[in-house]
């Protein structure tokens, strides 16, 4: 569910705080719930890759690993590089993982979907 979901006089307004409403984030925080179990071991060798740029110097704050994260496995896939818009519809990231479900039932709460 969204973390608020107000609704009055026909008007409906929905507030979600990145990444599921409890811990500290951003949208890429979010996907990277979406990521599918045969890709975690490439998605750990991802992180690990990140910090250790981080360590040689990489210019990323670090509030922004987690996009860091993501890009750095998005570019690994087939094809690489996808926008995560593209990721989702074309299911390289998992719409339908179970920790996703959360926000999209509120969503479709929200939009009468």
């Amino acid at each position: 569910m969204l973390g608020l979901l107000l609704s009055t006089n026909g008007i409906k307004f929905g507030v979600w705080i990145m990444p599921d409403n409890l811990m500290q984030g951003m949208l890429e925080t979010f996907l990277a719930y979406m990521i599918r179990d045969e890709s975690k071991p490439l998605w750990q060798y991802a992180q690990d890759v990140v910090a250790e740029a981080k360590n040689r110097g990489a210019l990323f704050i670090d509030s922004h690993i987690d996009k860091a994260y993501i890009y750095t496995w998005l570019a690994w896939q087939k094809p690489p590089g996808r926008q995560l818009h593209n990721a989702i519809k074309e299911e390289i990231l998992n719409p339908q993982h179970p920790k996703a479900q959360t926000f999209v039932t509120g969503f479709k709460t929200l939009y009468d979907l």
